[in-house]
């Protein structure tokens, strides 16, 4: 498929469908995505922070249903917990969709507050077209669902001081 726009892209592979290849080369890359862009957040917030990717996701969208995967097929996704050295926990990234109109996946992250209760809820989302090779990883807020700054791990670092 050849990049383009990630709305027409996105809504023409899910009328084609998605056979059983197509479906494993999208989730790799997915998986791919994910891992490079929590190798740029450990990189870029250093050791003022620990992480942890031992929890792991795996999809059962409903286009890895129609493909014909079963979970043993499906690549694991890193889940990202990114810790204080102490111990306390600042920020859990959690894949959530690749599938989704408008968007080449989408994770969530969850800010939680360095003292006190509460938590900030975020959307990641990669406006890039599928299977192009590259990453547009945007922040999305509840509060200004419009405003989809690039994200960066400067913007990360803000929100979790």
């Amino acid at each position: 498929m050849e990049p383009g726009n990630v709305v027409a892209d996105t809504i023409a592979e899910l009328n084609d469908g998605v056979n059983r290849e197509r479906a494993l080369a999208r989730l790799r890359d997915w998986r791919d995505r994910v891992d490079h862009l929590y190798d740029e957040i450990e990189s870029g917030l250093g050791p003022a922070y620990s992480f942890d990717r031992s929890g792991k996701h795996w999809t059962q969208e409903v286009v890895v249903q129609r493909a014909g995967l079963d979970r043993t097929e499906v690549p694991p996704i890193d889940i990202l917990r990114i810790e204080e050295p102490t111990g306390v926990l600042r920020a859990i990234i959690q894949p959530r969709h690749l599938w989704i109109v408008g968007a080449n996946g989408r994770l969530d992250l969850n800010v939680l507050r360095g003292a006190g209760p509460g938590r900030r809820v975020f959307q990641l989302l990669d406006l890039s077209s599928p299977m192009s090779g590259r990453s547009d990883w945007r922040l999305v807020s509840g509060a200004e669902p419009l405003e989809r700054p690039r994200f960066t791990t400067d913007r990360l670092r803000a929100l979790l001081e």
